[in-house]
């Protein structure tokens, strides 16, 4: 089976909008369930930096499975 760089870019971008739903839905103040949680920043340029690495390990990754298979 063949994944393209599309389809893994797809994931990628469809995970990030589920990561921040929840990041909102959590930053939403809940009176009776107060706990105290740690936050990171990253900047807009960080996080496509980051997206990047993680689609090139990916798609060399797929590749290599693939020629095992071939």
């Amino acid at each position: 089976m063949t994944i393209s760089d599309y389809q893994i870019s797809s994931v990628i971008k469809t995970y990030l909008k589920h990561v921040k739903v929840r990041t909102k839905n959590a930053e939403k103040p809940n009176h009776e369930n107060q706990k105290i949680q740690d936050t990171i920043n990253i900047s807009d340029e960080g996080m496509k930096k980051l997206l990047e690495r993680i689609e090139t390990h990916v798609t060399e990754r797929v590749k290599r499975r693939e020629e095992n298979y071939q």
